[in-house]
């Protein structure tokens, strides 16, 4: 072999530091977490949040059916995505019904507009409202929806901005009614009759026995990762449940209840499909 040819062949002859720096390389991107920050809900798919009040014995102040109290706000962080064209229905992102499977408190889109919302409280229509910055029909837009009663005015928030209000005198009676996300029921806790489902992803759910203030509802819009503006050793206590669907569960998973009230969800992939995705908010 001449020396031309041997030295061509060291050139290309790897060094031992150069291989191990490439296979450190390789298993680092092999041992990164996947990162999730929303479940994606398909056409029957949907999450149910246990009530664990007990028929006939007082009232659990921690469960679901502390929302009695008439006072709450529900706030989510979700994207929609365009629907089939046989699909009808008008998509759910919140639902909890009385004990005849009425809403007490319902938050859909319009099946065929791409920036609106409606929303029941007490088997009672509050009104369709209009959201800035909002399209559903694009599933990499995330919208932020706030829905607070203080006993005598329901109000809706989108995106930090105040949408509209009503003067309304509802007694909320959720009885033994599981909540549900992304889909709705004609008979309280049974599947069978479930429809209206979402089609998109849910980032995040929060639900509050007291009313947010509208300065804090703009702050969130702002920084969707905060619970809160200002922290205080009691500033959870109202928080009744909070959902983040940031970990990869197989169908008929649970996602605890991060309020620590232990209103526990449970995902499920009904007749749909369930993914989970890094976009959020």
């Amino acid at each position: 072999m001449s020396r031309d040819h041997h030295s061509i062949l060291l050139l290309f002859r790897p060094k031992a530091w150069i291989l191990t720096a490439i296979l450190a390389g390789v298993l680092a991107c092999e041992s990164e977490p996947e990162v999730i920050n929303s479940v994606v809900l398909r056409g029957g798919a949907y999450v149910r949040i246990d009530n664990r009040q007990v028929v006939g014995e007082a009232l659990d102040s921690s469960s679901l059916a502390a929302l009695n109290n008439d006072v709450f706000s529900l706030e989510i962080w979700a994207s929609g995505d365009t629907l089939p064209a046989a699909i009808t229905e008008n998509p759910t992102l919140f639902m909890v019904s009385d004990n005849q499977g009425n809403n007490e408190i319902g938050v859909y889109r319009p099946a065929r507009d791409s920036s609106r919302i409606f929303v029941f409280l007490g088997e009672s229509y509050v009104g369709r409202y209009e959201i800035p910055g909002c399209d559903w029909f694009d599933p990499e837009v995330f919208t932020q929806v706030i829905f607070t009663y203080d006993g005598t005015t329901a109000t809706l928030f989108g995106n930090g901005q105040q949408l509209g209000s009503r003067t309304m005198s509802i007694d909320v009676d959720i009885g033994i009614s599981d909540a549900l996300v992304g889909a709705d029921w004609d008979t309280p806790n049974d599947v069978s009759t479930l429809g209206n489902f979402w089609y998109g992803a849910i980032d995040e759910v929060r639900l509050w026995t007291k009313v947010l203030p509208a300065d804090e509802i703009e702050f969130r819009y702002e920084h969707p990762d905060k619970i809160t503006k200002n922290y205080s050793p009691t500033g959870f206590d109202e928080l009744l449940g909070l959902w983040r669907f940031n970990r990869r569960v197989s169908s008929g998973g649970e996602i605890p209840d991060g309020s620590g009230k232990g209103n526990d969800a449970i995902i499920q992939a009904g007749s749909g499909q369930l993914d989970f995705t890094s976009d959020g908010a």
